[in-house]
């Protein structure tokens, strides 16, 4: 057991360097790639020693905390306006602030989150083209996610029901409730850092 969970904290770090340095973008690659650098071992009794994604995301914390610096917060400071700027735009839709930004820990590679809210997912399409925002959409009726880029930021919008803006989704990095700010509070945020 011992030796499982010694295993499992190794693959933890393994999988935060990974997002951390060699820029793999999502935890589920991350955590297979250091799994596979574990060797047959390891990928063989998976399930023992597979982290969850809330490990790996106290590895990543760490490093970013060890190594990021003032390169780190000014790209915060520099992603969080401009996340700013996407909330007053998408006020129409009730626009909340979620994942790396919200939570200071953005890596080069890193998006911009946005959970925009409204019946008809078609009205945030319609919203863009008249702003003269360029825009890809995928998704269907039911669930639909629109990507716009400004100086080779992305800024995914993932758009909800306006029922579900009054429900907390989990988090699966944190493994708590998912923290989410509007407009008003990414100030303050803001604000804390000048």
């Amino acid at each position: 057991m011992v030796r499982n969970e010694r295993i499992k904290a190794e693959i933890a770090r393994e999988a935060a360097r990974l997002l951390f340095e060699e820029e793999v973008r999502s935890y589920r690659d991350a955590r297979r790639q250091a799994v596979r650098r574990f060797g047959p071992s390891a990928s063989s009794t998976r399930g023992a020693h597979l982290p969850e994604y809330a490990e790996i995301h106290i590895e990543l914390q760490q490093l970013l905390r060890f190594y990021g610096g003032e390169a780190l917060a000014r790209r915060v400071m520099e992603w969080r306006v401009l996340a700013l700027k996407y909330l007053e735009i998408f006020e129409p839709f009730q626009p909340l602030l979620v994942g790396s930004v919200q939570r200071g820990e953005v890596r080069e590679i890193s998006d911009i989150n946005l959970q925009l809210f409204c019946d008809k997912p078609e009205e945030v399409g319609y919203f863009l083209e008249v702003q003269g925002i360029a825009f890809e959409e995928e998704g269907d009726a039911e669930s639909a996610r629109f990507s716009l880029e400004e100086d080779g930021i992305e800024i995914a919008c993932s758009v909800y029901t306006l029922v579900q803006r009054r429900q907390r989704p989990h988090c699966g990095l944190t493994d708590k409730p998912l923290e989410r700010v509007d407009a008003r509070r990414l100030q303050e945020l803001i604000a804390e850092k000048n």
